[in-house]
């Protein structure tokens, strides 16, 4: 089942003097379960796919489907529900919360989809403990190093049970053994509990990672290639 679909997207920006195409008809499609490494340079246009897919932005022409919903006709609510139901992030700068401790930065998620106090409680200290932060629940996150934030940081992601993970440079901050660490959190969640995941990255050493390889370069798909 095809749980991402991209047909022949272009996103332009447009200002009186010129015009940049961070993306220049992309094609491709993402089957459930799959992990995808998404290759390029600075400029090639990784992020602004990764953010079309997550419903962030919407292209300039084509056709984004999550699901098989169409999202470019969908007015702001839905494409809320649709990030918060479907979609976790993943970022290079955690974004996590800073007043709010490990555990409380898990629930956010969870409180916006109006899970019971107890409840969500439960699935975030469940959630800490798959990422080995059992001791680090109430430590904000000033408290925390590089590895443990971005350890938070995928436990919250996988707070309402999303079909797809989308992961922007997710070792970008960390060093390498933290980012080993990390890496291996992320494949669990694809090998062991299937889900689908999309991880943007300029680090060649992470495409062992994938199912398959996707580089980009000026906009475009420059090549595919599936890991053995």
């Amino acid at each position: 089942m095809k749980v991402v679909e991209l047909r022949n997207v272009y996103k332009i920006y447009r200002t009186e003097y010129y015009e940049v195409r961070a993306l220049d008809g992309v094609s491709m499609d993402v089957e459930e379960g799959e992990f995808v490494v998404i290759m390029g340079p600075s400029g090639s246009g990784k992020s602004t796919l990764l953010n079309l897919i997550g419903c962030l932005d919407k292209p300039t022409e084509g056709e984004v489907l999550i699901n098989g919903v169409e999202t470019s006709s969908l007015n702001d609510n839905r494409l809320t529900e649709l990030r918060r139901d479907t979609i976790g992030f993943i970022f290079q700068t955690y974004n996590l919360i800073p007043t709010l401790t490990a555990l409380e930065n898990v629930e956010l998620p969870m409180i916006f989809k109006g899970v019971g106090r107890r409840e969500r409680e439960e699935r975030a200290k469940e959630l800490l403990k798959n990422v080995g932060l059992e001791k680090e629940m109430n430590r904000k996150p000033n408290e925390m190093s590089g590895g443990q934030q971005q350890r938070v940081a995928i436990a919250r992601a996988l707070a309402n049970n999303p079909k797809i993970l989308l992961c922007d440079e997710p070792t970008g901050n960390l060093d390498t053994k933290s980012g080993e660490q990390v890496m291996e959190i992320i494949r669990h969640q694809n090998e062991v509990l299937g889900v689908t995941v999309i991880l943007v990255t300029h680090d060649p050493s992470l495409a062992k990672y994938g199912d398959r390889v996707i580089r980009l370069r000026d906009g475009k798909i420059e090549s595919v290639e599936n890991v053995s």
